[in-house]
């Protein structure tokens, strides 16, 4: 077996080439269900051929500063891994989950059988879900074990709490996560200076196979005879009202995108459609009003047939989804180019599964749980998932990703909203990536994975400019020492979107070694991607292709 340690958490254990967990991690999350970081303060590393034995002690951050906890982490020869945590706290605190955490990876159990042992030692078989499930898909967990391979099965012992799973798929999470408390009991909890949280999870093999070496091959990535549409690509005008400046509508342009978004509540003054309207026309694109119904809609009439406007997009704040209702008023005040959905992500479509209209959309980002390079590059491919979920509970329906950011626009699970502030110097709807390689990367990798579903009709990603954009304004950035970008200067993802412009057809290409490197074709052009932090090589549709880190090589097929 082989693992990674970093920064406390276990990763990617897996026996030769067979990923067997994820992630083992200790989490806390606030009242209002924000993860929020720990210190680490001591550590230290022992390891061998075959055992490792890793010692840390670690502080909590904002709720969690007077909670401190100690891991000890330990693997053997038998291939029996171990993670163990003890904690207490100096002063209460309020918590909605605290403890750890086990993530199953999506690609090499979704449909699987497995066996589920509850608290009470009874035995149940069942399987990971196929679908994406809407609600919990195991309850009252000790343990899971599942077969990785012919004659090896794998278990993971849950033990010091009850542990249940949710599907990580509804957020764009790549994974099954099992977790503690059981979400049916009273949230948040105070975490008193005479509790003690006492966890452990352990991960064993059981059975005889032959080794299998790492794979560590170059990845080879062919191209299929497979070709599905482009879906129209978009963008959202910026949320703070900025107009764009020649320069930047010149930019813009240049990118023939087929829409843009404006976010609009019922209350704003017309002039702001008005500005919206005028600003999409500049740069040869429609406008998309995602409205907030939060008052009547009669003032928009006068708009209902503009030709400039491509359809609205109707959400009421006060629930999840879009009602039948709602959608039946506003069709009557804006004509039949009305759609609905969800403002926020395709669980509440999975939850909720509202009736029509024939226009659906939902959001994605792929850090609703965690924020760090791999977590985020790994959940890309899990928007193909979505997709297809999402065409088979609306067959008839155009389908649209709307919007795509790097970071959540809001916390829709806030209950105590002051209190829910960045973890980071920047604004927590803010990723000091947007300007970076990074996100030009996972973005070809999102459009790839939406793309080559076949089911997405229509995305809109980003915002036009600052610091959720594709470009810098030309005052520079506010935070220069935590966003670093150039004043007018374009990101990377900028750079991507323009060389994808006028796009129509995307033919699916296949990787050795998806998680290394793997490339986005559209109309013959190919778009080699680096989905790690190092230099990599691959060889792709006959060619030798050298990659920066998250680095994008791009060639003509025919040329």
């Amino acid at each position: 077996m082989r693992l990674q340690y970093l920064a406390g958490d276990l990763r990617d254990i897996r026996l030769g080439g067979t990923e067997i967990v994820r992630r083992i991690y200790m989490v806390f999350q606030d009242r209002n269900w924000t993860a929020r970081p720990w210190q680490i303060t001591a550590e230290s590393i022992d390891a061998g051929p075959d055992s490792f034995v890793i010692e840390l002690a670690a502080r909590g951050t904002f709720d969690a500063e007077p909670f401190t906890w100690t891991g000890l982490l330990t693997g053997d020869a038998h291939g029996t891994i171990r993670y163990s945590v003890t904690g207490t706290t100096e002063r209460p605190f309020l918590r909605n989950r605290l403890g750890l955490c086990v993530l199953h990876p999506m690609a090499e159990t979704a449909g699987r059988p497995v066996t589920l042992e509850r608290v009470d030692g009874s035995l149940v078989e069942t399987a990971f879900p196929d679908s994406i499930d809407p609600d919990q898909p195991f309850l009252e967990m000790r343990a899971l074990t599942h077969e990785v391979r012919p004659g090896v099965r794998a278990s993971v012992r849950m033990t010091g709490e009850t542990f249940e799973s949710e599907d990580h798929r509804n957020w764009s999470d790549a994974s099954f996560k099992h977790y503690c408390t059981p979400i049916t009991l009273p949230f948040p909890v105070t975490v008193a200076p005479d509790d003690v949280i006492a966890q452990a999870v352990e991960v064993r093999l059981h059975g005889t196979t032959a080794l299998e070496p790492d794979d560590a091959s170059t990845p080879v990535v062919i191209l299929t005879d497979d070709v599905t549409a482009l879906p129209a690509l978009g963008i959202q005008l910026d949320h703070d009202g900025h107009r764009l400046t020649p320069s930047e509508v010149e930019r813009l342009a240049q990118l023939r995108l087929h829409h843009v978004r404006l976010d609009l509540d019922a209350h704003d003054p017309v002039e702001r459609l008005d500005a919206a309207l005028a600003d999409a026309s500049a740069i040869g694109a429609l406008l998309v009003p995602a409205v907030q119904a939060t008052g009547p809609l009669d003032h928009l009439a006068p708009y209902a047939d503009d030709p400039r406007i491509s359809h609205w997009l109707v959400f009421d704040p006060a629930t999840k989804v879009t009602s039948p209702d709602l959608v039946h008023a506003a069709c009557g005040i804006l004509g039949d180019r009305v759609g609905g959905g969800t403002n926020l992500y395709f669980t509440e479509l999975n939850r909720g599964r509202p009736a029509g209209p024939d226009r659906i959309a939902f959001s994605v980002n792929p850090q609703v749980h965690a924020a760090d390079d791999l977590t985020v590059m790994q959940n890309a491919t899990t928007q193909a998932v979505i997709a297809r979920n999402a065409r088979a509970l609306y067959p008839e329906a155009r389908l649209e990703v709307s919007p795509i950011t790097l970071r959540p626009r809001f916390n829709p699970n806030a209950t105590h909203p002051e209190s829910d502030v960045s973890s980071t110097p920047l604004p927590s709807r803010v990723d000091a990536r947007q300007c970076t390689a990074f996100t030009a990367a996972w973005t070809a990798l999102s459009i790839k994975a939406l793309a080559e579903s076949g089911c997405i009709d229509a995305v809109t990603y980003y915002e036009a400019t600052g610091w959720e954009g594709l470009m810098e304004r030309a005052e520079g950035s506010p935070q220069p020492d935590d966003f670093a970008s150039s004043p007018g200067a374009s990101f990377p993802v900028y750079d991507l979107l323009a060389d994808l412009a006028g796009g129509t057809q995307v033919r699916r290409a296949v990787s050795s070694r998806p998680t290394v490197v793997d490339a986005l074709v559209v109309d013959e052009r190919v778009h080699v991607v680096n989905l790690s932090a190092w230099p990599q090589s691959a060889i792709v549709d006959g060619r030798d292709i050298e990659l920066d880190p998250y680095g994008i090589v791009s060639f003509d097929r025919k040329a």
